[in-house]
């Protein structure tokens, strides 16, 4: 007995030992159809018993890593088994290139035809196809109050209720829904249809985004207008600081340049970045009582697209979905 109790404590030293090796890489499965699937083997090499089924974009921890297979869970039915490395794509180990090309290399293939990616679908915000505004907008509803939202439509959740009168920093607007900043400092989406755009850029002191210009570079100017001097321009994705406004146009601040410098308010994205400060899962709503997605490791970039007092809906690159406040620095 001594020995059996022995032997199973060794066992548990291991598996801890080895535990956080483990936690460190993530993947989705990758299969060549946005509705196809891929088997999770008994042990490596097609043709082996069959544990389980996972579907495009299911998220996966990678529990061993192989030449052309890969041992795996699968996070949404906790499968654990043997998966072919050519339907693997990784999203934090970085080494997705060697296991992904192999595609020919192993007894056969488990699915064919060509990759679609539509299962995920990049937030409006984080792309550079909506309108960048950075006013402040009046809520003005003939119910009292505009619902603030997770996302640009009626069908998201509601964060909270912004009253008539109260101002809001619009971000951007995507189709008829500004993304925007109350009072409190909560980010979400408001229907346009239920503000008024005010005549003031918004004080966006002290805050960091990127110059977008479809031109390919801003004018950054003497004065706040078009009649003062071009100082000199910045290229479309440069970083630059604002720290006070004057009418449509935001005043920045660049190092190692003291001079008085404006910009015009569309001409600045002002995104919210942020980095995971732990290993935290991404769930599919703003609560525990949600299903887990994924696990972000410690030091994740997401973009940040909507906050409420305790979760934030954040998107990284892979997918979209929602981690508890506390593990996020901003």
């Amino acid at each position: 007995m001594k020995r059996l109790i022995s032997l199973t404590i060794a066992l548990i030293l291991i598996i801890a030992a080895a535990a956080p090796a483990f936690a460190e890489t993530y993947a989705y499965v990758k299969t060549p159809t946005k509705d196809g699937t891929v088997y999770v083997r008994k042990v490596a090499g097609a043709g082996q018993p069959i544990l389980g089924v996972a579907n495009n974009g299911d998220a996966l921890i990678i529990l061993k890593k192989g030449n052309t297979w890969h041992r795996v869970r699968v996070i949404r039915t906790g499968v654990e088994g043997y998966m072919y490395g050519a339907y693997i794509h990784f999203i934090s180990s970085g080494s997705s290139s060697s296991s992904s090309s192999s595609s020919s290399s192993s007894g056969g293939q488990e699915a064919s035809g060509y990759y679609n990616p539509t299962y995920y679908t990049t937030d409006p915000s984080v792309v550079d196809t909506d309108t960048v505004i950075n006013k402040y907008v009046t809520v003005q509803s003939s119910d009292g109050y505009a619902n603030l939202r997770w996302g640009p439509s009626t069908s998201w959740g509601i964060i909270c209720k912004e009253y008539n009168g109260e101002k809001l920093w619009a971000l951007d607007q995507n189709g008829s829904w500004y993304r925007v900043v109350d009072n409190a400092g909560r980010v979400g989406y408001v229907s346009s249809k239920l503000t008024k755009l005010g005549s003031t850029v918004s004080n966006s002191s002290g805050r960091t985004g990127v110059i977008r210009s479809s031109d390919g570079y801003a004018s950054v100017r003497s004065g706040p207008g078009t009649s003062y001097g071009q100082l000199y321009t910045l290229s479309v994705g440069q970083s630059i600081t604002a720290y006070t406004s004057n009418g449509d146009w935001l005043r920045v601040t660049l190092p190692d340049i003291w001079s008085d410098a404006y910009v015009y308010r569309t001409l600045i994205r002002f995104y919210s970045k942020a980095r995971t400060t732990g290993n935290v899962n991404m769930r599919s709503g703003p609560s525990t009582s949600y299903s887990r997605i994924t696990v972000l490791s410690n030091g994740t970039n997401v973009h940040l697209l909507a906050t409420d007092g305790s979760f934030c809906r954040v998107d990284t690159g892979y997918s979209t979905g929602y981690v508890s406040k506390k593990y996020l620095s901003y």
